[in-house]
């Protein structure tokens, strides 16, 4: 594939979702991604599978297929002498090294940055990991769920008061991780070409989490107490805030600067009286009253469809948007207009098509579909040819093992 990667190679020893993320987005961006799983079922992820749309007797693993898009598979175990000197041999040919394994794992198995940095002093070697590479839990196993949604006070911030915590959606963390690591790959492999030396870049769930919670967390920091969950019944703001309308669908209104967009907001609801109520005259009033105003325009929203608000929100020039369901994202045609869903060109599926990554490049061009992700162990014998190796010593290294 084209792209501002191309003519990179990418290795990748990782599961899941986080790592295998971040090499998808460097193979949309262009490079050439490795990935070296275990024959013995590759990575775990493939095994969560669903029917496919369109053939109930097809499964498919879409979670696999999403972040392992343009990647070629090359099955290696990892546990044998034979195995680790072909993935080190790979690895000598790498521009970078994406992984998300605990370190522990990764140093028994000399793949820890120490080892590969003294054999490619070039290469980038990019680290994901649960609660970070440094402190008493660097070897502490984790997914987002815990590591970036729970530990990181997301989950208690974003929950209504005195209810129980929120759940979370399969790789939420994980994704924004992903893409962080791209973009830091890709400031390494910067400046690796006005330094000459590659380096190594860490990332955790727990940071990403972290950072995510960034806004409330720095409050605290500066002002000696976080903010505190607000219930949606006494948001200070009442123009900040969610409603239902008529059909039973939700909207947001995101309004920062109330005082600004009140006497508009006042307009599209058809309440010009509140302009001259004292008890919502001002940010402050409303401040004090703001149950009594939520209240208020829960009522007068509750009274139409969001399709009939939707036109009237907009001629006053409204910030807000509708709480969309999975299946009327799927349907926007603005999501289509950004080309948020790419289609792949994938062997079994027809019509396939994932999410895409959401950086684009103009770098001219229509982009083609992208490639399926690989079977288990698909390109073994395509990349061992790249590296030199003659037939006999690829069918040695399959009878002994080391090679799927």
């Amino acid at each position: 594939m084209q792209g501002p990667l191309a003519g990179f190679r990418v290795v990748e020893v990782a599961m899941w979702v986080a790592g295998p993320s971040a090499a998808a987005i460097l193979a949309d961006w262009g490079a050439d991604v490795i990935k070296i799983e275990n024959p013995r079922g590759g990575d775990p992820i493939r095994g969560l599978a669903a029917p496919a749309r369109a053939d109930s007797q097809l499964a498919v693993a879409p979670g696999y297929e999403l972040d392992n898009r343009n990647k070629r598979s090359v099955a290696v175990n990892l546990r044998r002498a034979q195995g680790r000197d072909f993935a080190l041999r790979l690895i000598d040919t790498a521009d970078v090294f994406v992984t998300n394994l605990r370190l522990d794992a990764l140093e028994e198995m000399g793949l820890d940055y120490a080892s590969l940095a003294r054999r490619n002093p070039r290469l980038v070697y990019a680290s994901l990991n649960a609660y970070g590479h440094h402190g008493p839990e660097r070897l502490r196993p984790g997914f987002d769920y815990a590591a970036g949604w729970s530990r990181s006070g997301l989950m208690a911030t974003v929950a209504e008061p005195d209810e129980p915590p929120p759940a979370q959606r399969p790789g939420m963390i994980d994704h924004a991780a992903g893409l962080g690591m791209a973009g830091a790959v890709s400031a390494a492999l910067l400046a690796r070409e006005r330094s000459g030396r590659g380096c190594e870049v860490n990332l955790s769930l727990f940071s990403m989490g972290l950072w995510m919670n960034a806004t409330d967390l720095t409050v605290g920091l500066m002002c000696g107490a976080p903010p505190k969950p607000e219930s949606r019944n006494a948001r200070p703001n009442p123009l900040w805030n969610s409603y239902q309308c008529q059909d039973g669908r939700w909207i947001y209104f995101v309004m920062l600067q109330d005082q600004r967009h009140w006497p508009e907001f006042c307009a599209a609801l058809g309440c010009a009286r509140w302009l001259d109520d004292p008890r919502f005259g001002d940010s402050e009033a409303r401040r004090r009253n703001c149950r009594e105003l939520i209240s208020a325009i829960g009522a007068v929203v509750a009274a139409r469809a969001r399709s009939e608000w939707a036109p009237i929100f907009d001629r006053h020039g409204l910030f807000w948007a509708p709480v969309q369901t999975n299946e009327e994202v799927l349907e926007d045609p603005q999501a289509r207009a950004i080309g948020a869903f790419a289609p792949v060109d994938h062997p079994r599926i027809a019509d396939c098509y994932v999410v895409n990554g959401p950086v684009r490049f103009s770098l001219g061009g229509a982009d083609p579909p992208y490639r399926a992700a690989p079977e288990l162990g698909q390109h073994s014998e395509e990349v061992a040819l790249e590296l030199g190796l003659s037939w006999e010593e690829i069918a040695r290294l399959k009878r002994s093992g080391a090679l799927g």
